[in-house]
C-alpha cells in the first residue's frame, strides 16, 4: 500500500524516546529517527522535512529474572522477544493522502502488507495534535 522498505542501518539510528504501551499490546518501544528526523525533532521542525524516517521498534515487555535475583524484588523489565518494526516515511508529494507520511511494519524483517492493517495507520496518526505533524513521540532529550 505504502511500499516503505526496511531502511539499512536503522539499528544505528539516534534514540528519540521510548515508550511502554499496557493494556492488551504489553510492550516497549524504542523510536529511533534518521539524521533528518533528529535534527527536525531537535530544532523543533514542523512539518517535518522530506526524507524524514522514524522508526518504532516493539518488544514484549518482560521481567529480568536475572536483574530482579540481584536487587532481591521484582522491579526490572527487560526487552523480551520484538514483536515487530514500524516506519513512518515523510514524503509530502509522494503520500499527499496521509498528511505526507507513508508507513510499513515488518516482523521478523518481512513486510506486513496487510491492506487491513496499514489502513488502520494514517487513521490513528490523523488524531495527533496537527502541530506535531502526526507524529505521537515527542523528543526526549
Amino acid at each position: 500500500m505504502f511500499g516503505v522498505k526496511l531502511p539499512p542501518g536503522y539499528r544505528d539510528w539516534r534514540l528519540i524516546s521510548m515508550a511502554h504501551e499496557a493494556g492488551s499490546l504489553n510492550d516497549i518501544r524504542a523510536v529511533l529517527g534518521n539524521d533528518i528526523a533528529v535534527q527536525s525533532y531537535r530544532d523543533g521542525t514542523r512539518p517535518f522535512p522530506d526524507g524524514a524516517v522514524i522508526a518504532r521498534l516493539a518488544y514484549k515487555y518482560v521481567p529480568s529474572e536475572e536483574n530482579n535475583a540481584i536487587f532481591g524484588q521484582a522491579q526490572s523489565f527487560v526487552p523480551g522477544a520484538p514483536t515487530n518494526a514500524q516506519f513512518s516515511v515523510k514524503d509530502a508529494q509522494r503520500y499527499a493522502d496521509t498528511g505526507g507520511w507513508g508507513f510499513g511494519q515488518f516482523e521478523d524483517g518481512k513486510p506486513n502488507r496487510s491492506a487491513a492493517l496499514m489502513e488502520t495507520c494514517y487513521p490513528c496518526h490523523a488524531r495527533a495534535p496537527t502541530k506535531d505533524d502526526f507524529v505521537f513521540t515527542h523528543y526526549t532529550p
